[in-house]
């Protein structure tokens, strides 16, 4: 007998009930506790040293567990690491080991570590976030293969001990680790089983509150709560089943049909056009999370090498009105650069949404010291990604742009990866794009800015006092740390490099049986503490 639910899917295709397909067998004396959610797609990898795609995040946090754990409030705490030190000028941190073991039985051990982070290190290993490893002492140098690895800050001095060695002190650094690219893998069984990480079976081996039991690429994966696991207490389903159902619609209607027990973000997105009725019938639940839908200006092209120009674009838009007409989550309107729940919610603004009158001035003022006319405007075109609600929000700053300033902007929608391949080849004038926090740290946002050389600078600017500014961060704390964060953040936004839009809301929907739904800053499930008061026999 499966241990696991599996849908008609096809039924479920052409609107009518979800049924069990499994033929009826004897009930187990228990029941077991199973959730069932869905993912838009197939993870990319369930290896976590080479993640990059949110939904192979999700199931890394799943999966794998690190030195260190992110709540929901926002708070660290230690989790593979039982204890850690930090060295008075903030630049060395000692981690002493849990008494933990992988899946297999075998010792995680502060080797484990060692190994999986100079793996991402390695020039050759394909990372695509080892750049957060880069405030460590070496990091940045060995990934360019400027330094070996042995020179890198990261020393087990036993099977306990972890030593990390800083290039300066970094205020968020527990923050940092506790993402996902942080966690290790089993030095034994990689070595031993390389392709461990491409199915379930006896030679996936992880650490964390989870086991990979099923896994049918494109169809359906199954987890299952990990004996070994050395807080087991918090384990509360008993499996989780997920979907992989990337039409929204149907995904919306087996929640309907009872055959998913969570619907939403940020696994499995609402159709947009169904959000206003769930929101109607007090169905739809939301979580802010720190993450921004913005416009990328290219500095570098005309007209958008000027700042009163990008200023002018940035002033004119109405984002209340998107957000009450488009988005319809209850979003915060961006006005700053940070979203509020990576700065301990404060929300500064820095300048008046839908300030046409200085849009106006700003354009007129910027078109002059150019030596341009409206028409040099005709030759720009704004980029979006596909989908339905991007196409909605630039036809809204189209029409906005044509009543507040008087010029005509071309609109074209790409695939997102080519979208992106034009932000990072610099290949634009100006386009809709988005943030992500990976850590619970404004840091996050900010020092993408500071250097040209930053993939994720797509504007490509840069600004000397704001570098200044961001690297004596780095030397500071509390009060004193968050108003120099603050100054950076408002010599940015008077350049306005990047026109911020507005800061998400995770809209999601749950069934009335399913509740303590946690969800991290950063926008990560806690899986295991979702709790089911319906038992489900399988």
């Amino acid at each position: 007998m499966k241990i696991f639910p599996t849908f008609c899917l096809a039924a479920c295709l052409l609107g009518l009930a979800v049924v069990s397909c499994q033929k009826k067998t004897q009930a187990p004396q228990a029941q077991e506790r199973w959730v069932r959610l869905n993912l838009s797609g197939e993870p990319a990898t369930l290896d976590p040293r080479k993640g990059g795609d949110s939904i192979s995040s999700h199931m890394h946090f799943l999966l794998f567990e690190g030195l260190v754990r992110l709540h929901p409030d926002g708070s660290i705490t230690p989790a593979q690491a039982e204890t850690f030190t930090v060295s008075e000028d903030g630049k060395i941190y000692t981690f002493t080991m849990r008494d933990t073991v992988w899946s297999d039985g075998t010792a995680v051990t502060s080797y484990d570590f060692e190994k999986s982070w100079k793996d991402i290190l390695d020039p050759s290993f394909p990372s695509q976030n080892a750049f957060l490893l880069y405030p460590i002492k070496n990091a940045e140098a060995a990934k360019k293969g400027n330094v070996p690895l042995n020179e890198v800050g990261i020393v087990a001095t036993d099977a306990k001990t972890l030593i990390v060695t800083l290039e300066k002190p970094t205020p968020y650094f527990l923050d940092l680790i506790s993402f996902c690219v942080f966690f290790p893998v089993s030095i034994q069984n990689d070595k031993q089983h390389p392709d461990w990480a491409y199915n379930a079976g006896e030679h996936f081996v992880s650490n964390g509150p989870y086991l990979l039991k099923e896994w049918k690429h494109n169809n359906e994966l199954v987890a299952m709560k990990n004996p070994k696991y050395w807080n087991l207490a918090r384990i509360r389903p008993d499996y989780i089943h997920f979907s992989m159902i990337d039409n929204q619609t149907t995904a919306l209607q087996m929640f309907l049909n009872g055959a998913l027990d969570m619907v939403g973000e940020p696994l499995s997105p609402l159709p947009t056009d169904a959000l206003p009725a769930l929101k109607k019938k007090n169905l739809l639940q939301k979580h802010p999370v720190g993450a921004t839908t913005m416009i990328a200006f290219n500095v570098d092209k005309l007209p958008f090498n000027n700042a009163k120009i990008r200023k002018a674009f940035a002033y004119a838009i109405d984002r209340h009105a998107i957000v009450e007409n488009i988005t319809q989550m209850g979003e915060i309107p961006a006005l700053n650069a940070v979203p509020p729940i990576l700065k301990n919610n404060r929300n500064r603004t820095f300048f008046k949404d839908a300030n046409k009158t200085l849009a106006k001035a700003l354009l007129e003022e910027g078109m002059k010291e150019l030596g341009i006319t409206r028409d040099k405007f005709k030759e720009c075109i704004h980029y979006y990604s596909s989908s339905d609600t991007n196409h909605k929000i630039a036809q809204a700053y189209q029409q906005q742009w044509l009543e507040a300033l008087g010029v005509q902007i071309k609109i074209e929608n790409l695939e997102f990866k080519v979208l992106m391949d034009k932000l990072i080849k610099r290949d634009y004038s100006f386009a809709q794009s988005l943030w992500i926090a990976q850590y619970n740290d404004q840091m996050n946002i900010l020092e993408r800015f500071k250097l040209k050389t930053n993939v994720k600078n797509y504007a490509n600017w840069e600004n000397p006092e704001y570098i200044r500014l961001l690297e004596a961060s780095f030397y500071e704390t509390g009060t004193q740390r968050a108003e120099t964060l603050e100054k950076a953040e408002e010599i940015f936004l008077n350049e306005m490099p990047i026109c911020p839009i507005y800061h998400w809301e995770m809209p999601f929907i749950v069934q009335p049986y399913l509740d303590e739904v946690g969800i991290s800053p950063i926008g990560d499930i806690v899986f295991e503490t979702l709790n089911t008061n319906k038992g489900q026999a399988r």
